[in-house]
């Protein structure tokens, strides 16, 4: 990866972080949580904030290395890309998650696959156009 696709990899991470916060602990965190089964030490008192950012730059990064290798350098192509590349990992995760682990219900597996890709959407949308900014003369 070059530094231009660093850059932007970390910059979708931070818009991924702000999307999070907004939509699953500001916006339905309530939900979430109403709707999940609870097991004694299951969940940490506190998010690690630390471990929350590592997951969203990773994020980022994947999706600024995909478009990469896709020239995908505008926010309309980017919103595509980001919506089939998010919605893909999420049904991945949650697929596993649900056949493996008695935590959610499929209705909130199936609100969380396609929230989580609307946000991808959102985010490879920014990265698309930024990617596809034209530098300042």
């Amino acid at each position: 990866m070059n530094t231009k696709t660093i850059v932007a990899g970390v910059l979708t991470g931070v818009v991924v972080f702000i999307l999070g916060f907004v939509i699953f602990m500001q916006l339905l965190g309530t939900y979430y949580d109403q709707n999940t089964m609870h097991y004694p030490g299951l969940a940490k008192a506190s998010t690690d904030y630390l471990f929350l950012g590592i997951t969203c730059l990773s994020y980022g990064l994947l999706l600024a290395y995909i478009f990469g290798l896709g020239n995908i350098a505008d926010a309309k192509k980017g919103f595509m890309a980001g919506l089939i590349v998010g919605l893909l990992v999420q049904i991945n995760f949650d697929a596993y998650m649900y056949s493996s682990f008695n935590l959610w219900g499929r209705k909130l597996m199936a609100i969380d696959v396609v929230l989580n890709g609307l946000m991808s959407g959102v985010a490879g949308a920014f990265l698309g156009w930024w990617l596809g900014r034209k530098p300042k003369a």
